[in-house]
C-alpha cells in the first residue's frame, strides 16, 4: 500500500526546495566575489610557500657558507681543538661574509663565535670579549648564547680572573646564575681546579658531576679526569 504523504510533509519539502533554490541563486549571484575571495587565498598561499621555500634555500646556503668557514679554521684538526690546524686569515673572511649576508640567522651568530676564537688566538681580548658579551646576553636562552658564554669563561680564565670564574660558575651550580647548565659549570670548575693545582677540589666536582647527571655528555670526561687524578 502506498504511503500517504501528509499536508506538513509536503510543505516541508516546498521549503527544502525553495531554500535549495534561493542558495543557487545566491551562488549565481555572487560567483565574481566568491571567485575573487578564493583567487586571493590561492595567492597568499602560494606566496606563503614562496617565502617559505625561499627562506629554506637561505638557510642553506648559509650553513654551508659557516661549514665552509669553519673547515678553514680548524683545518685537519678536530672540532673545538684549543690549536686548529687550519688558515684564520681566510676563515675569517669567510665568517665575516657570513655575517654580512646573513646578519640576523643563527648562522650568523655562530660565525661571530668563531669570529671572537679568531681574535682570541691573535691576543685581541677585548675585540673577542665583545663579540662573546653580545651574544651571551642576546641568546641567553639557546644554544649559541650558553657556547658564547662558554667561551667568555675560558676567556676569562686566560685573563687571569680564576678566581671570579670560579665564583660565577659556583653561582650556576647553585642555579642561582642561568649563564651555564650545571653539569657544564661543574665540570668547568674540576677544570678550573685543575689548572690551579687544586686535585681533591676538582675531584669533587668531577664526581659530583658522575653522580648527578649520569646522562650527561660531560659524564664521560669527568669520569677520565677522575681516572687520571686516581
Amino acid at each position: 500500500m502506498a504511503r500517504r504523504i501528509t499536508r506538513k510533509q509536503l510543505k516541508q519539502d516546498d521549503e527544502f526546495v525553495s531554500t535549495v533554490d534561493t542558495v543557487m541563486q545566491w551562488l549565481a549571484d555572487s560567483w565574481r566575489p566568491i571567485a575573487g575571495v578564493l583567487a586571493a587565498i590561492a595567492v597568499v598561499a602560494v606566496g606563503w610557500w614562496g617565502v617559505r621555500g625561499l627562506m629554506d634555500s637561505r638557510a642553506d646556503d648559509a650553513s654551508l657558507a659557516l661549514q665552509h668557514a669553519i673547515e678553514l679554521y680548524e683545518g685537519g684538526s678536530d672540532a673545538g681543538q684549543l690549536e686548529p690546524a687550519g688558515d684564520p686569515a681566510a676563515a675569517e673572511a669567510e665568517l665575516l661574509s657570513v655575517v654580512e649576508h646573513y646578519g640576523s640567522s643563527d648562522q650568523a651568530d655562530m660565525a661571530r663565535v668563531y669570529l671572537a676564537r679568531i681574535h682570541f688566538d691573535r691576543g685581541e681580548t677585548e675585540q673577542a670579549r665583545d663579540l662573546l658579551i653580545g651574544l651571551a646576553d642576546r641568546r641567553r636562552d639557546d644554544a649559541i648564547g650558553r657556547l658564547a658564554t662558554l667561551d667568555l669563561v675560558h676567556l676569562r680564565i686566560a685573563s687571569g680572573q680564576a678566581t671570579e670564574v670560579a665564583a660565577d660558575l659556583e653561582a650556576m651550580v647553585v642555579g642561582s646564575n642561568p649563564g651555564l647548565p650545571r653539569d657544564v659549570a661543574l665540570y668547568e670548575l674540576g677544570q678550573l681546579h685543575l689548572a690551579e693545582h687544586n686535585p681533591d677540589q676538582a675531584r669533587d666536582y668531577f664526581s659530583k658531576l658522575v653522580e648527578e647527571f649520569p646522562e650527561s655528555p660531560y659524564n664521560r670526561l669527568a669520569r677520565q679526569r677522575l681516572g687520571e687524578l686516581g
